[in-house]
């Protein structure tokens, strides 16, 4: 395996990602990158309306000893964020390992801002649903909006770890290799839910931004946020066939689906 070294430095140059080398990677390591997705230009319009929402609608995000800025269902903020859902140079990764029949749980946004902490090592996928073998329930793709970096909180991960059968580290022992995979903004950092991670200590002046499409199937097909919630129906109306079956709002808006938590109803015990 590639030194720690080896996988968080940013390479000299972007070379394309095919699917064969990113499912590869997935499956070795429990994560991959797919750089430059997005140009600069997209990256920096994107940033400017999460900034925008950020005063409006944004709301303190505190999760595993982390805190940051929590922007809720991009898709509903503006329609430039609408190709995030099925975007082709990521979509087929995704579907490569879900299978078509997938549920995009949440996408929401955070903001990690100079001085926010480290987060503690965890898994998104709850021990019951960990399979050591075969295929995850659960893909995370983490939308760099700002190029992450080692300075700035870019995500850490735990190589390997998507195989264990906990769902975080063991109390009492280290976990001495952890890397930060690194890239230019607009690119991708897909990785196995199933994978140990955190965010990263912003060490830098500046801000980061990130976009996580969580995409669910199978036994979770669940959402995490609801974006029935959210979009208006003149967003609605901008998705494509292919956006609304994977959102679950083929039939239009208005209607809850099953999310893992609403505000009007109790949390205590709904999903347990």
């Amino acid at each position: 395996m590639a030194s720690s070294a080896e996988l968080s430095a940013p390479p000299e140059t972007v070379p394309a990602v095919s699917t064969e080398q990113a499912l590869f990677e997935l499956d070795l390591y429990g994560f991959t990158v797919l750089p430059e997705v997005l140009n600069r230009a997209e990256a920096t319009e994107l940033a400017a309306l999460l900034d925008r929402a950020d005063e409006t609608m944004g709301v303190e995000y505190v999760y595993e000893e982390a805190y940051a800025r929590l922007v809720p269902c991009a898709p509903a903020l503006d329609d430039r964020f609408l190709k995030l859902i099925d975007h082709p140079g990521v979509l087929p990764v995704i579907e490569a390992v879900l299978g078509r029949e997938i549920v995009l749980g949440s996408m929401n946004a955070r903001i990690v801002r100079p001085g926010d902490p480290e987060q503690g090592l965890h898994s998104d996928i709850p021990a019951v649903h960990r399979r050591q073998t075969g295929h995850p329930i659960m893909l995370q793709a983490v939308w760099m909006i700002d190029g992450f970096t080692s300075d700035n909180g870019a995500t850490r991960l735990v190589p390997g770890s998507h195989r264990a059968a906990a769902s975080a580290p063991p109390k009492g022992l280290a976990v001495p290799h952890v890397v930060a995979p690194t890239g230019p903004a607009g690119s991708v950092l897909i990785f196995n839910g199933q994978c140990w991670h955190g965010g990263g200590a912003n060490r830098s002046a500046g801000r980061r931004r990130a976009v996580f499409g969580h995409y669910r199937v199978g036994a979770w097909m669940r959402f995490q946020t609801d974006p029935s919630l959210y979009l208006s129906e003149e967003r609605w109306r901008a998705l494509t066939a292919r956006q609304r079956e994977i959102v679950r709002m083929v039939h239009g808006v208005g209607q809850k689906n099953a999310a893992d938590y609403y505000a009007d109803q109790p949390h205590a015990g709904r999903f347990e």
